[in-house]
C-alpha cells in the first residue's frame, strides 16, 4: 500500500506533504532511528516516544559514538543535536553525509537553538529538516514520515558503466 501511494505521487511529481503522510503504527514498522544527543533526559524522551510508535530507536551520547553507531547500523533516520562533546552535530552531520555508505541516511537536527545561522548551516552541511527543543511529538512523526518518504521517492545514482576491457 505505501508502495503505490510513493509512486503514484513520484510519477505525478509531487512531494508529500505534511497532510498526505499517516501517523499510525503501521507506518512506523521496521523503523530504526538513530537519535544522537548529549543529554540522558533528552535521549530517554524521544526513545519512549518514538518507541511508542512502535519505532525501534539507537542512542549515542555524543557525535562520535553517532557516527559510529550509524557507519555500523545503518539507521533509517538519524536525530542529532548540535550541541556534544568530542564531535558536536555539525561535524556529524557533514561527516555522514559526505561518506558513500552514510549520505543515504537522513538527518535530522534537533537542537535547543532556533537560531535561524543554525538552521541554515545544518541544512548547508546536508540535514533534511531543523526541529527546535522541546520538539511535539506529531510534528516529530510528521518529519520522520516526510523525509522517510523523501528518501523513498529518490532515483538511486546510476552504477559507472565499465567497458569489458576494463573490468579485466
Amino acid at each position: 500500500m505505501m508502495k503505490n501511494s510513493l509512486l503514484q505521487r513520484w510519477f505525478k511529481g509531487q512531494k508529500p506533504s505534511a497532510s498526505s503522510v499517516t501517523l499510525n503504527s503501521e507506518r512506523f514498522k521496521n523503523i530504526t532511528v538513530l537519535i544522537v544527543d548529549d543529554s540522558r533526559t533528552q535521549l530517554y524522551a524521544m526513545e519512549k516516544m518514538l518507541q511508542s510508535m512502535g519505532i525501534a530507536t539507537l542512542t549515542a551520547e555524543n557525535g562520535k559514538q553517532g557516527i559510529l553507531l550509524a557507519r555500523h547500523k545503518q539507521p533509517d533516520v538519524v536525530l542529532m543535536d548540535i550541541v556534544m562533546p568530542e564531535i558536536n552535530g555539525f561535524q556529524a552531520t557533514r561527516y555522514l553525509t559526505r561518506q558513500p555508505d552514510t549520505r543515504h541516511i537522513p538527518i535530522v537536527i534537533i537542537s535547543g537553538s532556533d537560531q535561524m545561522s543554525d538552521k541554515a548551516w545544518g541544512l548547508k552541511l546536508g540535514a533534511r529538516d531543523y526541529l527546535s527543543k522541546p520538539v511535539d511529538k506529531k510534528q516529530l512523526l510528521l518529519t520522520i514520515a516526510r523525509v522517510l518518504d523523501e528518501v523513498a521517492m529518490q532515483v538511486p545514482e546510476p552504477e559507472p558503466v565499465v567497458a569489458a576491457a576494463q573490468a579485466l
